[in-house]
């Protein structure tokens, strides 16, 4: 029984090593703003590289927002996305499909382009013009 046991978790760690950029686990901590206001429907799944699966479940409407440093680009993701409920998800493929989201009007608000990301802190203007800033820690 030990055996198999070992081997199993052998098997487990292969796997997350082979696959750590397609694998989001789901980071308790991280905190959402939108324009300044915390958002706490927001739910933010890290890979390995830092980058963000971010599931916005403040609206009527579904969306999950994938930030990754290859491209550096706000995105919806469209491609395929295998979940465990609150705890993880893979997506399709290392550099992940997604549709890009077009930034909204800022209006009267202060400017903002482009996606900011370093290891703790990824920005980005939404499709509604809200500036959305993810905090890691």
């Amino acid at each position: 029984m030990k055996k198999i046991f070992a081997l199993l978790t052998l098997a487990l760690v292969v796997f997350v090593i082979l696959y750590r950029q397609q694998i989001y686990v789901w980071d308790p901590i991280a905190n959402v703003s939108r324009d300044g206001v915390k958002q706490g429907s927001v739910r933010v799944m890290i890979n390995y590289s830092n980058d963000i699966l971010a599931d916005d479940n403040s609206t009527t409407t579904r969306r999950i927002y994938l930030v990754q440093h290859w491209d550096m680009a706000a995105k919806f993701a469209t491609g395929q996305l295998r979940c465990i409920q609150y705890l993880a998800c893979m997506t399709n493929a290392e550099q992940a499909t997604g549709e890009k989201l077009v930034p909204g009007s800022r209006g009267k608000r202060d400017p903002y382009e482009g996606v900011t990301m370093t290891t703790r802190r990824i920005k980005f203007v939404d499709e509604h013009g809200a500036l959305v800033e993810v905090a890691l820690y």
